[in-house]
């Protein structure tokens, strides 16, 4: 088998680059909308009043954005073993401590 060396092509990785970030918007959009399908019934979202709604516009309108610490509370109940949907739809199943 020959072992063929690909040159680097700076002009043709910009390209690529341009072409795989044209529609981030639109993509982060649409991931956003698949998060909140699969956990539109958690406990954290009810209580911003998104009540089972999973679409963008009502996320942006009624849920702040957070840091951390505002999460803490949620991630100490999934550590401690509760299993109810507080921050994702599914139970989780391994917390990393590191």
């Amino acid at each position: 088998m020959e072992n063929i060396e690909k040159k680097f092509d700076a002009e043709q990785v910009i390209e690529d680059f341009e072409v795989i970030t044209k529609n981030v918007g639109r993509i982060q959009e649409e991931t956003l909308g698949k998060i909140l399908q699969q956990n539109g019934g958690t406990e954290y979202l009810k209580q911003w009043g998104m009540n089972g709604r999973t679409d963008v516009e009502t996320f942006k309108a009624c849920v702040p954005i957070v840091c951390h610490s505002d999460l803490d509370p949620y991630i100490q109940r999934i550590v401690d073993g509760d299993i109810s949907p507080i921050l994702t739809g599914k139970p989780v199943q391994a917390i990393s401590l590191r």
